[in-house]
């Protein structure tokens, strides 16, 4: 009797725990798979097989509880996985819904493959811009406005997509019912810098490029590395918070977030490190804000405000603080567009060791020869 309830138990428990992957690999699924090295990113795996690579995404968006699967094989297609997406590699073409995978394709040198692209007006990358004004790139709209009829006319290889929340499934699933392939990417849910620009082999498995993604990650992970031993022995860690209200509230960096990593390993003491677990932002009252920044040393990350006099005019009570008075507010907006695209945005994801280099500048000069790339004082 007691071995039939474990056996029930058994059963019951693996039915339970068994996830998306396994329900849609087929009996006959070869079972031998090597993985391949994801050493911070947590989105997504790839596993090699003999003929094919299985690409699983574990989340498209916070709060979602599914995977999605995609194949990719250069010839013969396998069987089995029958809700996998198939893809045929290397791609040669492929349009992206966001920018920041733009600098990815670029670091793999595979601009060319960039047929339409959700954003062109705010592009950094130069080889994309000289594309977009060869008409080699189009402009596919974005969110609700999206050009379906040209995504259709250019047909690419894989569209590279991503979703915030549930919402975002209309324009996915009608994208597939007109016989697109749509690739999800959820990089901007990490939240370790190198666990974002890790997701460059993600983008390489589908041009069979992983060598070469395996050796840029490798290089930006030992210079960011390396840029945090500066930083682990220094005794004064002075204060940081970020952002401008909007409404009446601040959405402010949560304590696990990518933008809390950075100020850690820049050697900075972040205002809310403590206190909340969140991998996102949280949302603060203006009023709260004010009573605990006020004796902040820096502040950084100001929207669109270009000068102290601009802040200070938006709220009389920052001319109070520490930050303001000593000067020390910093903004990412070095590298802007004519249209103000800003390549903080584009193509600081996949460069973390230079955004560290530069608030490391800020925090610590003394630390490191270092010109500022993104990061740049407000004027007064």
């Amino acid at each position: 009797m007691r071995k039939l309830i474990f056996l029930a138990f058994f059963f019951i428990f693996f039915a339970c725990n068994s996830d998306e992957k396994e329900r849609v690999i087929n009996e006959n699924t070869p079972s031998t798979a090597v993985k391949v090295p994801i050493k911070y990113a947590k989105g997504f795996t790839i596993e090699q097989f003999e003929n094919y690579k299985l690409v699983t995404l574990n989340n498209a968006w916070l709060g979602e509880n599914k995977s999605y699967h995609y194949i990719l094989y250069s010839n013969k297609k396998p069987d089995g996985y029958p809700t996998a997406i198939f893809i045929k590699t290397p791609i040669k073409s492929i349009a992206c819904m966001s920018l920041t995978h733009v600098a990815f394709i670029e670091k793999l040198a595979q601009e060319n493959s960039l047929v339409a692209l959700s954003g062109c007006n705010y592009v950094s990358t130069t080889n994309v811009q000289q594309r977009i004004k060869n008409k080699q790139t189009t402009e596919i709209g974005q969110e609700q406005q999206i050009n379906y009829e040209r995504l259709v006319e250019l047909n690419p290889d894989v569209i590279m997509g991503f979703g915030i929340n549930a919402s975002s499934t209309s324009s996915i699933n009608k994208m597939k019912t007109l016989g697109l392939k749509v690739v999800l990417n959820a990089e901007y849910m990490e939240n370790h810098p190198l666990g974002k620009a890790e997701w460059i082999k993600f983008i390489a498995a589908f041009y069979n490029e992983e060598t070469k993604a395996t050796a840029i990650f490798d290089a930006i992970e030992n210079e960011y590395l390396e840029l945090v031993k500066l930083t682990q022995q220094v005794k004064n860690k002075p204060t940081v918070f970020t952002g401008m209200p909007w409404n009446g509230y601040w959405h402010v960096p949560g304590a696990k977030s990518y933008q809390a990593q950075l100020f850690k390993d820049a050697g900075a003491n972040y205002l809310w490190k403590d206190g909340n677990e969140s991998e996102a932002s949280v949302l603060k009252s203006k009023e709260i804000i004010i009573d605990e920044a006020f004796n902040t040393d820096f502040w950084i990350n100001l929207n669109s405000y270009k000068s102290i006099a601009e802040v200070v005019a938006f709220d009389k009570k920052f001319a109070t603080f520490k930050a303001v008075k000593d000067k020390n507010l910093f903004n990412n907006d070095k590298r802007l567009t004519p249209n103000l695209g800003n390549d903080y945005w584009e193509s600081g994801v996949a460069n973390p060791q230079v955004v560290l280099a530069d608030l490391i500048k800020i925090f610590h000069p003394e630390l490191i020869e270092h010109e500022f790339y993104y990061y740049q004082k407000l004027a007064e």
